[in-house]
């Protein structure tokens, strides 16, 4: 497996191994306190989004188009080392 690969995928394997610990943890009792459900709640949109988030991520890296070689100038853009012929 190329090494750059399993870096693009380490975010994903990550995220779906958050969700799986999420979905599969045993279930707190409801507070009477509304406050507690409330930041209860709160843990749980923010984990769940960071969890699609990480995946979102690696799919990204995956999928994106490569990026330019460093030494490619733009087109219509002149390199300043490059001489100008007039």
């Amino acid at each position: 497996m190329d090494v750059v690969i399993f870096l693009k995928t380490v975010p994903a394997v990550l995220g779906i191994a958050g969700l799986l610990t999420f979905l599969m943890r045993k279930r707190a009792p409801v507070s009477d306190v509304e406050l507690v459900t409330v930041v209860q709640n709160v843990r749980n949109t923010f984990v769940l989004l960071g969890c699609a988030a990480l995946i979102a991520l690696s799919a990204w890296l995956i999928y994106r188009p490569p990026p330019p070689d460093h030494d490619a100038a733009l087109p219509g853009v002149h390199s300043p080392s490059s001489k100008q012929t007039a």
